[in-house]
């Protein structure tokens, strides 16, 4: 069993985590859309299997130490402080202490969507590649082979992903030495960084939401009381951790619920507009389903013209554009995918874990071809094959 699952390290990976849809489908939505989760499943697992017989396996030899990696991880750094002068520069100011100083919600949620949105193409692309791909993967290597560069890059890393007021990108960061820590028992380690996780996760949460920490005058005694309900009934503690808890472990299936809600009921689908790559391909327009979707679940939002989007798990993109059938497509393109990833990695699963758990994380709330370029997944890749460390992580 232990070598069936080192053998599949991918494909058992993508499989819990597309289980962690269920329930955020079945509370927004009821069962009515399960079969169509079973579809995707179902061809994911029965083209995995048949596609298994004809990949070629590669085996590819490790690479002990060398003074390379080192330089790589200066190189890393001095391109993390160019990102963060260049980034900031050209916004004017730091995002994160902008929002300290505002009172207006919706503010800062300007303030934050302006942060990725405002500054040139590929400024914002070395961003996201820098904060998904490069520094998690130079922070792993600092730790097992460099100690001395990790603070430094973990420490400006850090400032600036919680500079961009974006909760997500500062687990991002960390998250491979988090799953090496947790393969490796090293619980003392895991633990902590888990609850630095939760506390940027609590900070920034507030900052982008500082009507929890405000009060109103209640009865003629001069007592007061929290303006925000949530925090009034549970707690200014409480309703951070259900916060986050909902965030992670609801929201992702809401989405799957939302896009299944509105397509086709209100938004037709989309005959290949929905993924970009494919709309070119297919020389038909190009729609963003993330922002009809957002629109139309957060009715409200879109009437204060309220920009956003709400993007959903990859197999969503195929309903979209081609409903039943994009959902199996989407389990073929994606049992391939799996396996070319897994046949890079061969049985060093532990470096499958730690290198591959973000990417398929991000595939349960964007399209394949944006966790591949956009969240870095290619590059990560590249990385690993480029340096193949011989040690292996958890150790």
């Amino acid at each position: 069993m232990k070598a069936l699952i080192a053998s599949n390290t991918i494909l058992m990976v993508h499989l819990v985590v597309t289980a962690l849809l269920v329930p955020g489908l079945v509370v927004y939505s009821g069962a009515a859309y399960l079969p169509y989760l079973a579809l995707y499943v179902a061809v994911l697992c029965i083209s995995y299997v048949l596609l298994q017989r004809i990949m070629p396996t590669w085996k590819r030899e490790a690479r002990l130490h060398s003074p390379s990696v080192e330089r790589f991880i200066q190189v890393v750094f001095l391109a993390q402080v160019a990102v963060l002068v260049a980034h900031w520069g050209y916004l004017g100011g730091i995002p994160l202490w902008e929002a300290l100083h505002q009172q207006n919600d919706l503010v800062i949620v300007d303030i934050r969507r302006s942060a990725g949105e405002v500054v040139p193409l590929p400024l914002a692309y070395a961003s996201h590649f820098m904060i998904k791909a490069v520094v998690p993967f130079a922070l792993l290597l600092a730790w097992g082979s460099a100690r001395k560069w990790f603070w430094p890059l973990a420490v400006t890393a850090g400032l600036y992903a919680a500079s961009l007021l974006a909760k997500s990108f500062v687990v991002t960061l960390f998250v491979p030495l988090w799953i090496a820590f947790l393969i490796g028992r090293r619980w003392m380690r895991f633990g902590t960084l888990s609850a630095v996780f939760a506390l940027l996760i609590i900070a920034l949460s507030t900052v982008a939401n500082p009507q929890k920490l405000q009060f109103q005058a209640v009865g003629p005694n001069g007592n007061t009381e929290a303006m925000d309900e949530g925090v009034r009934e549970h707690g200014f503690l409480g309703d951070a951790v259900l916060g986050v808890g909902k965030r992670i472990l609801v929201m992702p299936g809401h989405t799957v619920a939302e896009w299944f809600m509105h397509v086709p009921a209100d938004v037709p689908y989309a005959k290949g507009g929905a993924i970009r790559p494919l709309a070119a391909v297919l020389g038909v327009p190009y729609t963003d389903y993330t922002e009809k979707i957002y629109d139309l679940a957060y009715p409200d939002m879109a009437a204060q013209h309220v920009p956003g989007t709400m993007g959903s798990a990859s197999f969503m993109y195929g309903y979209a554009n081609f409903g039943a059938w994009g959902l199996a497509a989407s389990g073929l393109i994606t049992a391939l995918m799996l396996l070319l990833v897994q046949a890079i990695f061969g049985t060093r699963w532990r470096w499958a874990l730690v290198l591959n758990v973000f990417p398929l994380l991000a595939l349960s709330a964007s399209a394949l071809p944006t966790v591949l370029i956009t969240h870095g997944w290619a590059i990560t890749i590249l990385l690993y094959l480029l340096f193949r460390p011989a040690t292996e992580p958890g150790t």
